[in-house]
């Protein structure tokens, strides 16, 4: 493993082996960075705007990624050091307490601080960035998580954010290619994109994802990247949870991977349309079939 050229203290402590989980939108990742949260001495922040602007800066263009590798880098370290720096106001135990902060203090490491020994992330959107966090923490570990892509397309179909990304005014002629935020391969793929229902768009994106996702396996290796499939979370938390434990260290409760939710798993069935249903294999049978879902 690559070692840092670099020391990034937070809290009093030395941060080493961050951990990031990854993946498609609505592909679970909030069910596992919940269960690392959970861990003892594990600070795992989620939708920090300082890293959302550093990634979907990153998402919409991943040249970013490359050319400006160095300055991609320490934008991510800076919100990094900040999110993760714990006070009062930023402490998710602290505000669960929902006590009163002298200004004086607020910006104080919190009570809560020594405690934490290990850091990581689960920003949404988070994979579109993973070469460039590879690039500001060479000895991070990643997680990612793989799931039917037609399930995520009907809970994208679903969901606000997720069609808001959808919508003109955020696809420009001049993106680059491939964008494996939209699911674009190539400059041909956008008349697909921008004529196709939102059904087809939706199964871009995962899509895009999904070889994100393939070519992260290429760059890091087995040691620094663990592949989890949703499916197979949702019954088997005892043992997702002790390769969690052998891959990362932590000790990660199999009930904190249990969730009141419907998993949803082949709910595809009743809530696509046939329609839909087609567009999602039109556009995404060869991963599907790949991922051994069809």
């Amino acid at each position: 493993m690559k070692q840092p050229s670099y020391i990034l203290v937070v809290n009093g402590t030395k941060v080493q082996r961050p951990v990031f989980v990854l993946g498609a939108p609505h592909s679970g990742v909030p069910v596992i960075a919940r269960a690392l949260s959970r861990a003892p001495g594990f600070h795992l922040g989620a939708g920090s705007q300082g890293v959302l602007n550093a990634v979907y800066a990153v998402a919409r263009r991943p040249s970013l990624a490359l050319e400006k590798v160095s300055g991609t880098a320490s934008l991510l370290r800076e919100a990094y050091a900040e999110i993760w720096h714990l006070t009062p106001l930023t402490c998710p135990k602290c505000s669960a307490q929902g006590l009163r902060v002298p200004a004086s203090a607020s910006a104080e490491p919190c009570e809560h601080s020594a405690d934490a020994r290990r850091y990581g992330d689960a920003s949404p959107d988070l994979l579109y960035s993973a070469s460039a966090l590879h690039a500001a923490f060479p000895d991070a570990l990643f997680v990612q998580i793989i799931r039917d892509g037609r399930d995520v397309v009907a809970d994208m179909m679903e969901d606000e954010r997720s069609l808001a990304w959808l919508k003109p005014s955020f696809m420009k002629l001049e993106h680059e290619f491939p964008n494996h935020f939209f699911g674009l391969a190539e400059e041909s793929d956008l008349d697909d994109f921008t004529d196709g229902s939102v059904a087809t768009k939706c199964a871009m994106r995962w899509r895009g994802a999904v070889r994100m996702s393939a070519r992260l396996r290429q760059e890091i290796g087995p040691e620094q990247l663990l592949t989890l499939r949703y499916e197979d979370v949702h019954g088997q938390e005892v043992e997702t949870a002790e390769r969690l434990l052998k891959f990362t260290g932590a000790r990660v409760s199999a009930s904190e991977l249990l969730t009141d939710r419907s998993w949803g798993v082949g709910s595809w069935k009743e809530r696509l349309g046939r329609q839909d249903h087609g567009d999602v294999h039109e556009v995404a049978r060869n991963e599907l079939s790949r991922l051994g879902y069809l």
